[in-house]
């Protein structure tokens, strides 16, 4: 079994270790501490000098389109599968998967054969079953046997509040959240409903009633996108104090064609300061979906698939405003693991996943581990896509 000896890193698990070693074996995380020595009789191994950097848990990020996405301005508008090292490259190692708004020419059959292949080229990856059709497209058949009984899939996906997705009434709103929180208990996961919410007016209105009629958790009733306007993130930080879960997006900002969005880090400010447990509060990066590519002057020149740089972007701009490394990662590491159940994720202790992020002192991707695997050495990728365009034929 291989180990890996990290010495001298300023360890923020996220809560603050100082300057420590770290110690792995495998896929988990053996030790934690100062004055770590080489381990022993357990087989061959490195010793990584990382002083002067940051270690990190690897980030989770819980809405990411890994088959890509889009295709609302017509089929040239589609986007690509996103590739494995665009995803390390940003210090992502655990990706959670929805369809997007074309949950028609997109199935998820294909997003889970997606999944399985970046799993098998070295990520943690996971899905939500639903989508932007009504009823929503599954597997089985029945989004709570998707739940129940498929492993990657970690809740259902649905839309409100938005004019390009069906209307669902509240009824079913509430039929689809009991499929994802009972068929959660049946796996033993801790699945949630993930709802998309537009820019209508109506906001998260449907969920605060869904939470009424049902009784279920608001923690388990997840809305994203909750700052894409003012008023929406005014309603989204209500919720999340009388105890939902609110996912702000990286890309929802101006230059990412958004012109109303509170920016991201902004956001997770506002939210802090107003009260807004740590735990409620989650970063993804809506990335593998078509955006605008704008030119020096700010014009719109095109379309690009956006990556999912944008959750380290948010994250260095939150410690340059002020907040801690751990404070400002808890948002992409502790928080979605414990909301998502991914109790082996989110944290640097004894026992969990070697999911690991190693940050030069100014914040850019030195080193990625995930499970113990070296995917990024030196700020280049070891692993690559098979369809990347990098490789010869």
């Amino acid at each position: 079994m291989r180990w890996v000896l990290f010495k001298g890193g300023h360890i923020f698990a996220p809560d603050d270790c100082g300057v420590a070693d770290l110690l792995i074996l495998g896929d988990q995380i053996l030790r934690v501490g100062k004055g770590l020595s080489v381990p022993t009789g357990v087989g061959d191994g490195d010793t990584l000098d990382v002083s002067g950097r940051i270690l990190l848990p690897g980030f989770i990020d819980s809405h990411i389109h890994v088959m890509g996405a889009s295709g609302l301005g017509g089929p040239g508008t589609r986007t690509t599968d996103l590739q494995i090292n665009r995803i390390t490259l940003a210090g992502v190692t655990t990706v959670v998967s929805p369809l997007g708004a074309d949950s028609l020419s997109r199935s998820i059959p294909a997003l889970l054969a997606r999944a399985a292949a970046l799993e098998w080229e070295g990520l943690n990856a996971f899905c939500y079953t639903g989508g932007w059709t009504h009823p929503v497209p599954t597997l089985t058949g029945d989004p709570q046997r998707d739940v129940a009984y498929i492993d990657r899939v970690l809740g259902i996906k649905v839309s409100i509040s938005e004019k390009m997705a069906p209307l669902l009434a509240i009824e079913d709103l509430c039929r689809l959240a009991h499929a994802a929180f009972t068929g959660g208990l049946l796996a033993g996961k801790r699945a949630v409903l993930h709802v998309h919410i537009g820019d209508h007016p109506a906001g998260l209105q449907s969920l605060e009633e869904v939470h009424r009629r049902t009784g279920i958790p608001r923690d388990r009733l997840v809305a994203t996108h909750v700052n894409r306007n003012p008023e929406l993130w005014r309603q989204a930080i209500d919720y999340a104090k009388a105890g939902g879960s609110v996912d702000v997006t990286a890309l929802q900002r101006a230059s990412a064609g958004h012109p109303h969005a509170v920016p991201p880090a902004r956001a997770i400010r506002d939210a802090i300061a107003a009260g807004v447990p740590t735990e409620r509060l989650t970063l993804s990066t809506d990335s593998g979906a078509a955006y605008p590519a704008l030119d020096a002057a700010g014009q719109v020149r095109g379309q690009t698939m956006a990556g999912p740089d944008a959750i380290l972007d948010t994250i260095r701009d939150l410690v340059q405003q002020g907040l801690s490394w751990g404070s400002a990662v808890t948002c992409a590491t502790q928080a979605p693991a414990e909301l998502l159940g991914l109790m082996r994720k989110g944290r640097i202790e004894t026992g969990r996943d070697a999911d690991l992020l190693v940050l030069t002192a100014d914040g850019q991707v030195e080193q990625v581990f995930c499970r113990g695997q070296q995917l990024v050495q030196d700020g280049v990728p070891l692993v690559r896509g098979a369809f990347d365009g990098h490789r010869s034929s």
